[in-house]
């Protein structure tokens, strides 16, 4: 809560809980290149990365995906497939020269037997010289799946319906979780065979131009599409009623012509109305003139 005119808003990234500036400004003041380790619920993810005054640059990354390439047919979110990840980020760094590195963990907290410590492991046993405390390593039981082998053997004798719920992802590829601990030897041994023969070297080297080269490529702007003017649904009722016609000239005409004529009778009857009061009156007025005649006569008699 804001208590005085003073109060600074912390960073977005820290309000949100997802970085930790303290701990990461104790980190850059090493110089050394970071080895940033994450999780999810599904892979895992291990990166070297150096701090530049624009922001960060990878240096080289490995996800729990690329164990694909080498052999791996177990699960990307166990504790094997955790220090593989880190095995082969470390194999990578190696290829590139980097041999020193300090551990970034983010916000998680790194304990004994866990997914972070088995991936902090894996970059260790691979080479790099990263400040650490061995005594939060997994056991060789845990990092090579032999843990996970014996309960998959177990269960599959007492419970096979709860077998096949749990370990249905296996069934998807064709491996089976008991030779676990044979799938993680046998990818361990393809890593080690393809930093040994530099052709991690080479690989590392063109998939690094790929990217600098989609990087460098020009964005093309999007085209806008038209979308088609939707055409007007004709019913049943619109096919059957035709469209109404505009009256023509021709009966223009005869309408006009009709009025006029209408017009002329009308004008005709009206003088003949006329005619028939001015006969009317002179009838009339020849009647008083011989009335004042004849009195006129009487008078001069």
């Amino acid at each position: 809560m804001a208590k005085s005119a003073h109060y600074h808003v912390p960073f977005r990234r820290r309000r949100s809980g997802k970085t930790n500036f303290h701990r990461r400004a104790r980190l850059l003041r090493s110089g050394l290149p970071r080895l940033v380790v994450r999780r999810s619920n599904k892979h895992h993810l291990v990166s070297v990365v150096q701090a530049e005054v624009i922001g960060d640059k990878i240096l080289t990354a490995a996800s729990s995906q690329h164990l694909k390439q080498y052999g791996w047919k177990g699960a990307t979110s166990n504790v094997p497939a955790a220090y593989l990840t880190g095995y082969l980020a470390g194999k990578y760094a190696l290829s590139l020269g980097i041999k020193n590195a300090i551990l970034d963990i983010g916000i998680n907290s790194c304990r004994k037997d866990t997914r972070i410590a088995a991936m902090l492991c894996g970059a260790v046993q691979a080479g790099l010289n990263i400040p650490h405390d061995p005594e939060i390593f997994p056991s060789e039981e845990r990092i090579s799946g032999q843990i996970i082998a014996d309960f998959a053997a177990k269960l599959k004798k007492e419970q096979p319906e709860k077998y096949q719920q749990q370990f249905s992802g296996y069934k998807k590829t064709g491996a089976k979780p008991e030779s676990l601990p044979t799938y993680f030897k046998a990818t361990k041994k393809a890593i080690d065979e393809a930093f040994i023969s530099k052709t991690m070297k080479s690989y590392l080297t063109n998939r690094n131009k790929k990217n600098k080269a989609k990087k460098a490529a020009p964005k093309k702007k999007a085209t806008p599409t038209k979308k088609p003017t939707p055409k007007p649904k004709t019913t049943a009722a619109t096919k059957t009623t035709p469209p109404k016609k505009k009256p023509t000239t021709t009966t223009k005409k005869a309408a006009t012509s009709t009025t006029k004529k209408k017009s002329t009778t009308s004008t005709g009857a009206k003088k003949s109305t006329v005619s028939k009061t001015t006969t009317s009156t002179k009838g009339k007025k020849p009647t008083t003139s011989t009335k004042k005649s004849s009195s006129g006569t009487k008078s001069k008699k």
